[in-house]
């Protein structure tokens, strides 16, 4: 069975996209960038806007019956490369397992935003 996942305590960008999807015992989130739960985006430091995806990211699990520790595959893409020291400030403390992560830098994200951020967890 494939469930759609949606809590009011992140943001969700577009009524007809999921925050995730939920199916085969996994949790695909839809890419998070650095907004509040009303959409205002986080512009701050790299590790203001990390702990604003950290949450979000939190909330959608939660939503979905797992959690930040059943987070196995880790996809981040940034427009600067260099932010990454910063990035990795907040979100290794929030995953001491160490899920398996790519990086990619781009061009352009999202409502603009510097980072956006795709989890696969496990329930």
């Amino acid at each position: 069975m494939v469930t759609s996942v949606q809590t009011n305590e992140a943001y969700a960008p577009f009524a007809h996209y999921s925050q995730a999807i939920k199916a085969a015992g996994q949790v695909w989130l839809s890419g998070q960038i650095p907004a509040d739960a009303q959409g205002k985006l986080i512009k701050g430091t790299m590790a203001e806007q990390t702990q604003a995806i950290i949450h979000n990211t939190e909330a959608i699990l939660k939503a979905s019956g797992t959690g930040l520790d059943r987070v196995v595959k880790v996809v981040v893409y940034v427009k600067d490369a260099n932010v990454m020291p910063e990035f990795a400030s907040i979100y290794d403390p929030a995953f001491p397992h160490r899920p398996a992560r790519s990086m990619v830098e781009v061009s352009k994200l999202p409502a603009g935003a510097d980072i956006q951020v795709d989890f696969i967890a496990v329930v």
